[in-house]
């Protein structure tokens, strides 16, 4: 079978099952797909110049065409630059039916006090329909951080507003009421109950009324739910003040914020961003989305584990530590399935204002056992990836921007961007022993004919230098890079260098285009990474680097 026709195949095949999704799909069949042609793939899955954290993903009916899904991103929007966040909340969507089809919904909501916006941090949403009329009502939860509205709810007959504020206290326009605090998260149970989940370094949890969706039920309080990693630490702790289980993970935990609730089969599942622990190989840090699962969403929690670690590979250092492969930071985000197929959505960080929002596929086993007698939820930890919602690999026939990568080191960074004719991110600074790696590209997807070239664009900064160009399989994540007379000679157990590029001082220092042949891609089958080691005798910069593509050599440019 030709590679073409495989491509075919994959294009024709990506995740065709049915619909069992984060809300009620009326029982359709669903057939998802994304476009292998399309001119933007990948991680991050919204435009590079859009800056979406905190994501909570949710398929709702579209208001206007019943009858068929979307895939609805809830987040903050990180447009300040210099401060969390911004002055509006604006969503996302993509037609179950196409996981490359995003479209900006617009801003659904924005609240202005004595004539200044209010900054609103990670929201979440619960949709309410009602059983006799099917009237569907959704209430969104947007973490305003402006004095005495932290807990503030509104409400809309559609996923994508307007929305409007409904718990003013009395005829106050400045103070609204409820119990719910930072990062608030809200799960109506199949019969009507309703649950929140709140906190910063301290997490808790209530039942919330029916009726106003924000305050506490008649007769309830809040209660202490995970312990954070300042509680576990404690000389003090009693892991019996805590809504866990009491077995031998009580020191597990470690919650730092990000509450966000699913259900998966029939169990809960309370997934959070975690404060790991100094033992581990990732060391104390808040990169990951960890999880605890329970027979109820009011508890008590079993540790699942880690879902995904936005910071990247853990590569053993060689001194008895660890070293990461993409900035650190916190994330935010929860986990939804679509088309039979499970996803983590989360946020990596550009830098710590700049967060993009990033997807990858997940595995999910649950039992009908209950918790208390050894039923299970299990999720697999998420690599991450360049790859998003194309989770057979990226088409590498198609020109990709150099902000897609997911594997950087040597003190580089990515350069975010603003404006709406962003096409391209580039990494900066790249200097000797800079690795900047792009995991997977599709190599069963053909070129056009002739045999392949690969081609940059970059700007040289006046270095002799060279840029080493290595195939890498997916089996060597969490391996390490080598050095032979300090010189990368490898990028993972496995890899192998098919190329060079070549880079003088006397070159103008302005956007250029570089090719090389690479006839070695013409036989290699299946998913693979392609990174790239810059390498010069210099420690100054070599190069900024702006995008990637394989091309036909007898039509490269």
């Amino acid at each position: 079978m030709s590679k073409r026709i495989l491509a075919i195949i994959l294009a024709a095949v990506t995740s065709i099952t049915v619909l069992t999704a984060c809300a009620d799909n009326g029982g359709n069949n669903r057939v998802a797909v994304v476009d292998y042609n399309n001119t933007y793939q990948g991680n991050p899955f919204l435009p590079l110049w859009e800056y979406i954290p905190d994501g909570e993903p949710y398929v709702f009916e579209d208001p206007d065409n019943p009858g068929k899904y979307r895939v609805y991103i809830y987040g903050s929007h990180d447009i300040l630059k210099t401060e969390y966040c911004g002055k509006d909340l604006v969503v996302w969507s993509a037609p179950v039916e196409d996981l490359s089809a995003w479209r900006n919904d617009g801003v659904i909501f924005e609240c202005f006090v004595d004539g200044k916006a209010d900054t609103l941090y990670a929201p979440d949403i619960a949709l309410v329909e009602d059983k006799d009329t099917g009237e569907k009502t959704y209430y969104l939860y947007p973490n305003n951080q402006g004095w005495g509205r932290n807990t503030m709810v509104c409400k809309s007959s559609r996923p994508d507003g307007p929305f409007e504020v409904i718990n003013w206290i009395g005829e106050s326009k400045t103070q609204t009421a409820g119990v719910l605090g930072f990062d608030p998260a809200v799960y109506v149970d199949d019969n009507g109950e309703v649950y929140g989940y709140w906190g910063f370094q301290s997490s808790w949890w209530g039942k919330l009324s029916s009726f106003n969706m924000s305050e506490l039920d008649f007769g309830e309080t809040s209660h202490k739910n995970i312990p954070s990693y300042d509680q576990m630490m404690a000389e003090d702790y009693n892991p019996e003040e805590y809504n866990i289980y009491q077995d031998k993970n009580t020191k597990k935990w470690g919650f730092f914020e990000a509450s966000s609730i699913r259900k998966v089969g029939n169990k809960y599942v309370f997934i959070y961003s975690r404060n790991g622990l100094h033992e581990e190989p990732t060391g104390k840090n808040y990169s990951q989305l960890a999880y605890g699962y329970s027979d109820s969403p009011e508890g008590p929690w079993k540790w699942g584990g880690i879902i995904v670690d936005a910071a990247g590979e853990v590569i053993p250092n060689g001194d008895g530590g660890y070293y990461r492969t993409f900035n650190g930071g916190n994330t935010h985000g929860s986990i939804c399935e679509i088309n039979g197929q499970w996803y983590v959505f989360y946020h990596r960080n550009l830098h710590t204002y700049a967060r993009q929002s990033m997807v990858e596929p997940i595995e999910i086993e649950w039992d009908e056992k209950p918790v208390s007698e050894g039923g299970k939820v299990k999720i697999s930890t998420a690599e991450v990836t360049s790859n998003g919602f194309y989770i057979n690999g990226l088409n590498p026939y198609v020109k990709h921007s150099a902000g897609n990568v997911c594997y950087l080191t040597g003190g580089s960074s990515i350069v975010p961007a603003y404006t709406e004719d962003t096409t391209t991110l580039p990494i900066t600074d790249l200097r000797r022993d800079s690795i900047a790696g792009f995991k997977y590209f599709n190599f069963d997807i053909e070129s056009s004919g002739g045999s392949t070239s690969l081609e940059v664009e970059v700007v040289p900064k006046g270095v002799n230098g060279r840029i080493d160009v290595y195939l890498r399989p997916m089996s060597a994540v969490n391996t390490p890079s080598e050095k032979t007379d300090g010189v990368v000679t490898s990028v993972g157990k496995g890899s192998y260098i098919i190329g060079s590029f070549e880079l003088t001082e006397d070159m103008p220092q302005e956007l250029t285009t570089l090719r090389i042949e690479t006839p070695e891609i013409d036989k290699v089958n299946g998913q693979w990474g392609i990174f790239f080691v810059f390498e010069s005798k210099r420690s100054y910069p070599i190069c900024d680097f702006y995008t990637m593509q394989f091309v036909d050599s007898n039509e490269a440019s």
